[in-house]
C-alpha cells in the first residue's frame, strides 16, 4: 500500500507551460504530462492560440527552460 511518502511514479513526464504576455508576465500557466515531445510542442501552439494577449510560450521542464514558442507577427 503507498503510504503517499515516496516519489510520485508516472510513465509521463511533465511540463510547465507559460503563456508569457508582452509585459514579461505569466498570465497562464498549464503543467501537461505527456510521453512524447511532439505532444508537448502542439499543446503549447494551442495554447498562443487560445491566449492572444501572450506573445510566447514557454516549456519548462525540471527547472530548465526548453523550448519558446513565439507568436508570429500578422
Amino acid at each position: 500500500m503507498d503510504d503517499g511518502s515516496g516519489p510520485l511514479q508516472s510513465q509521463e513526464d511533465f511540463y510547465t507551460l507559460l503563456c508569457v504576455r508582452p509585459d514579461g508576465i505569466a498570465s497562464v500557466v498549464d503543467v501537461y504530462p505527456a510521453r512524447e515531445f511532439a505532444h508537448v510542442s502542439r499543446r503549447a501552439a494551442a495554447l498562443l492560440a487560445e491566449h492572444r494577449s501572450c506573445e510566447r510560450v514557454e516549456i519548462w521542464r525540471d527547472g530548465a527552460l526548453i523550448e519558446e514558442l513565439a507568436r508570429t507577427p500578422a
